[in-house]
């Protein structure tokens, strides 16, 4: 039986869910604007241009209403860039976990 492939169990461990660290705030993605850029309106009231970096693009989809995790630019504190992609079981874990109060979501994607 040489040359047959092992079985490989895949029991992937549950990830952590990424939080907002120092300079990271959360979004939700209110318009696509074309060219790797979405209109985001974000946690702290702010409604920023955000950019998709190239490690993301073709990879992960955005559509209205998507809640992210950005960074702000230190230089132009209305633009910044995505760094995650929330799925929803994520945003539950975030709302369970009181990162995120469910009004003030509901609200900003309203």
């Amino acid at each position: 039986m040489k040359g047959l492939p092992k079985k490989v169990r895949n029991e992937a461990a549950p990830k952590e869910v990424p939080k907002p660290a120092e300079g990271e705030v959360i979004c939700v993605v209110k318009k696509t604007l074309g060219g790797d850029h979405l209109s985001v309106r974000c946690l702290d009231g702010v409604e920023r241009l955000a950019r998709i970096p190239g490690r993301m693009k073709k990879k992960v989809w955005m559509r209205e209403g998507d809640v992210i995790l950005a960074a702000p630019w230190d230089i132009q504190s209305n633009k910044c860039d995505i760094v995650y992609k929330y799925a929803n079981d994520e945003v539950r874990k975030l709302i369970d976990a009181g990162v995120i109060n469910p009004d003030l979501l509901e609200q900003l994607r309203g």
